[in-house]
């Protein structure tokens, strides 16, 4: 067997490009077609093309399909990415059953990816982007305080404490919830503030519905996992359901991933709160307007640190995008490289753990799939 750094080394990659770049050694190995949907203006920071990639494998007319995405989170895409890479380098579209396909999606955000940072190319938090814009867009009055506290940050140990300090003076006053969701549930307000979900379907929603027009009109069941980083247990995986625990997908993941908590509205231990235009949603809509299929979306995090510490990770991200443009750049390559690491851990305890546990989640969801009635 090989050194530990050695099998990561194959896996894990240091940048987009060199992501990128394995994903397709990967994929020709195998003999996989990659469809590249290149951006049209913008550029990687080596002049490389950004381009949300998709893979399919198997029978055009399969009735199950399996979907695994990463990257709605830009630089979380790495992690998900290796788990991918490993997915194909252990056989597994080759040991699919003879009726189930694979949509593999590389770098939903290759923007976010490419630059370092978690937000797209406009500053949107695109697991917010999707809304029914049919609809008013939902407000949220908690953020008003935490747009406040944001832009008095700064990024010296003294500015993070007095957005810490604020923060925690906010759920004294108004409560946890009150304050977590002004951060996290997503807002279409302020186009320079956290989790802001932009007035319009972003580049990236567009191509991602293309993609699903293109490979999913024919399936009766969809599995879908999109793979992030930052929320639950250090080096554990975090199960993320955008259904009730009432619901039928929540008995079903259960049965499927008995060893793994489903986390519906207790995304957070304690505290309940109502996230606005997730993208799994928004895609589940999307779908349906096409193909009535069953279809199961879910989001697996891989923990990273306490929820304070990536809180301020998001802060940290909102000032690279939009307050970073007169610092000294030896601040903003620190404050981007605390960034990175906050999302994805260079540990190799961590990266083995990732690799480790997938192999697992892969096998169940594919059995999983397979089962369902």
């Amino acid at each position: 067997m090989p050194p530990v750094d050695v099998e990561l080394s194959r896996y894990f990659s240091a940048s987009y490009k060199e992501g990128r770049q394995k994903f397709f050694e990967f994929c020709q190995r195998h003999g996989l077609e990659i469809q590249s949907h290149v951006h049209p203006t913008l550029k990687g920071p080596s002049a490389e093309d950004l381009s949300i990639d998709a893979v399919w494998y198997g029978s055009r007319d399969a009735k199950r399909v399996l979907v695994f995405s990463c990257g709605t989170h830009g630089l979380e895409a790495a992690a998900g990415a290796a788990t991918i890479l490993r997915w194909l380098d252990r056989g597994g579209p080759g040991q699919l059953p003879e009726d189930m396909a694979a949509l593999l999606i590389h770098a939903i955000n290759p923007y976010g990816w490419a630059w370092a940072h978690r937000i797209n190319e406009n500053g949107i938090d695109l697991n917010r982007n999707f809304p029914d814009r049919g609809k008013p867009l939902p407000p949220n009055p908690d953020y008003v305080d935490i747009h406040e506290l944001l832009l008095a940050a700064t990024m010296d140990d003294e500015g993070l404490d007095r957005f810490v300090q604020g923060f925690h003076a906010l759920t004294e006053s108004k409560g946890m919830n009150a304050a977590l969701t002004g951060i996290t549930s997503g807002q279409f307000n302020h186009p320079d503030g956290l989790s802001f979900g932009g007035t319009a379907l972003s580049w990236s929603g567009e191509t991602l519905f293309a993609i699903a027009r293109a490979h999913l009109g024919q399936a009766e069941r969809i599995l879908h996992i999109d793979w992030h980083t930052g929320i639950g247990e250090y080096g554990q995986a975090h199960f993320i359901l955008d259904e009730p625990k009432t619901s039928d997908t929540y008995s079903l993941l259960s049965a499927w991933w008995p060893d793994h908590a489903i986390h519906c509205d207790d995304v957070v231990d304690g505290v309940s709160i109502f996230y606005n235009g997730l993208l799994l949603e928004g895609l589940r809509a999307e779908i349906q307007k096409f193909n009535p299929a069953k279809l199961v979306n879910l989001t697996i995090e891989w923990g990273t640190y306490e929820v304070e510490k990536m809180l301020l990770a998001l802060v940290m991200d909102n000032w690279l995008m939009h307050r970073s443009g007169k610092a000294d750049p030896a601040q903003v390559d620190a404050v981007r490289n605390e960034l990175v690491e906050r999302f994805y851990p260079k540990a190799a305890d961590w990266r083995f753990n990732v690799i480790r546990i997938s192999d697992e989640i892969h096998d169940q969801a594919v059995a999983g799939l397979k089962s369902w009635d």
